[in-house]
Formats: C-alpha cells, structure tokens, sequence
C-alpha cells in the first residue's frame, strides 16, 4: 500500500495547506527583506507542521486511538498558530511596546485547547461545558509553564511580569476553548437530555 492513498489525500484539511502555503509566502517576504534568521525560522516551522499534518494518522496504529481520531480539520492549528507568531520574529513586533504578545498568548491559548479538548471528546462521553473549561485550563497552565520554563532557559524575551501574564493568557485562551466546545455541545443536545460531568 502507498504511504499516502487517494483517500488519504481527500481527508486533508485545504485550510491547513491554505496557512502552509502563507507561511512559504511570509517566509519568502522575510527573504527578501534580509530577514534571513525570520525567514528560516518560518520555513523550518512550515515544514515541521506539514510534517504533522501529512501522515495518514488515521490508519497509523502506532499512534494512541485519540490521536487517530483527531478532526482533520484541527490540522490548521500548528500552521495557524504558526502564522500569529511569525510577525513577532520577523518584524520584531515581540520587543515594541504594544499587545502583540499577549494576542499571541491568548490565541494560542485557543488553538491548543482546541486540540486538548477534541483529543478528551474524541471518546464520546458528554462533558459539561464548565468541567471542559476547567480541564482546558488545567491544560493551559502545564503548557504556559512549559513555555515558560523553554524562554527562561533559552534567554528569550520578557521578565517575571511578561512570565505570568503569558501564562494566565494561555489558560484563559484554553479555559474558553474547552467552554465553548462544550455549550456548543450542550447547545446540540436535543431538549430534556442531560449533558453529565
């Protein structure tokens, strides 16, 4: 069997290839404005998501079963998420004094809770929206953390204010993801049938 069939090819998410194709353009701009570290970075981090995307996880067993069920069209996170950033590189929009950085935070807050609660729901139970916001946050705060932890260590940008705030957007952004996964949820229910924790 080909590593990657026609119907491999089909389930693919055209918005996801759609911001992959705008990070080959924005890494491009960068090049031709000798931003040559940006337009790397951004390339490296197309071809890094594209190496997400590609695989067929679908018939992979290798992979954990919620992984495999992932939606397709969840593929655009990495690519999108992407994108938000590549300014802040590139045009040095991380170190003026404007919200770039907590826009940042805050949206990608939303994408890897996005992907966190459908990796949860991928098993079918009913989960309030309210038990999905907090397991969102939950989430968000391991994974502000962690970046945290990965800008102190390799000297980034930002101080202990920049620290806490960065990590109190992402949980904010991954709390409303889980919330909103769950009242549109909750909103699909057909009337009188109860959505348990």
């Amino acid at each position: 069997m080909p590593l990657l069939t026609r119907d491999d090819l089909a389930r693919q998410s055209r918005f996801a290839w759609l911001c992959l194709l705008a990070l080959a353009i924005i890494a491009a701009w960068f090049w031709s404005r000798d931003k040559g570290s940006a337009s790397i970075g951004t390339l490296l981090s197309g071809v890094g998501c594209a190496a997400l995307i590609l695989p067929p996880r679908e018939r992979m067993a290798v992979l954990p079963w919620r992984l495999r069920a992932l939606p397709r069209a969840l593929d655009c996170v990495p690519p999108l998420g992407a994108l938000i950033v590549s300014p802040g590189y590139g045009l040095g929009w991380f170190y003026g004094i404007n919200p770039f950085d907590e826009v940042v935070h805050l949206a990608n807050g939303v994408l890897l809770g996005a992907i966190f609660v459908a990796l949860l729901r991928a098993d079918g139970r009913p989960r309030s929206a309210w038990g999905l916001a907090l397991r969102g946050a939950g989430f968000g705060l391991a994974m502000g953390v962690a970046w945290e932890c990965f800008e102190a260590a390799t000297n980034l940008i930002g101080d202990f204010t920049d620290t806490w705030t960065d990590i109190a957007l992402g949980v904010v952004g991954a709390a409303l993801a889980g919330w909103a996964a769950g009242a549109r949820r909750w909103s699909a229910a057909p009337h009188g049938q109860s959505v348990s924790e």
